[in-house]
C-alpha cells in the first residue's frame, strides 16, 4: 500500500461494517419471524442486502482506485505548479461516486430500517411475552385445538 488518507480509513470502516450488516440481514431465516409473511420478509432481507452490498462494494472500490492511482501518478511525475486536470478529475469523479453512494446507503439503509420496524422484525432475541404479542392468532388457534 502506498498510503492511506482519511476517506481511505472512512472507507474501510465503513465497508467493515456494512459488510457485517449484509451478513447479518443475509443469515435471517423467515422462520424464525413467523409473524411475518415469508413473501414480505424475503423482500425487506433482499433489499436490505442489496443496498448494504453496494455500499461496502464501493467502499473497498475506493480504497483499491486510491491505491492504483496513487502509483500511477507515482509513475507520472507533475510538472508545474498544480496538476492537469486530466489528473485531478478522475480522483474527484471517484470520491463523488463514492459519497454519494454512501448517501444513498445511508438513506435507503433507514428506510429498510423503518420497514423492517413496520413489518415486526425484530433482530434481538425476543422475550416470551414479546412473541407471545407478535403471534396473538397462533395462541388462540392452539387453545381451540386443545378444547
Amino acid at each position: 500500500m502506498d498510503h492511506l488518507d482519511f476517506l481511505d480509513i472512512c472507507a474501510i470502516l465503513l465497508g467493515i461494517s456494512f459488510t457485517i450488516a449484509k451478513l447479518d440481514a443475509q443469515g435471517r431465516k423467515a422462520s424464525n419471524f413467523p409473524h411475518v409473511a415469508a413473501a414480505d420478509f424475503a423482500r425487506w432481507q433482499n433489499w436490505t442486502t442489496s443496498i448494504y452490498r453496494l455500499g461496502s462494494s464501493l467502499c473497498f472500490l475506493r480504497v483499491l482506485f486510491h491505491q492504483a492511482w496513487s502509483l500511477y501518478l507515482s509513475r507520472h511525475p507533475v510538472h508545474g505548479p498544480a496538476a492537469p486536470r486530466t489528473l485531478v478529475y478522475p480522483a474527484l469523479a471517484m470520491d463523488a461516486a463514492f459519497l454519494g453512494v454512501l448517501a444513498a446507503t445511508f438513506i435507503r439503509s433507514s428506510r429498510a430500517r423503518a420497514l423492517r420496524r413496520e413489518l415486526s422484525i425484530v433482530l434481538a432475541p425476543l422475550t416470551p411475552a414479546q412473541v407471545a404479542a407478535l403471534a396473538p392468532e397462533k395462541q388462540g388457534e392452539a387453545a381451540n385445538e386443545g378444547d
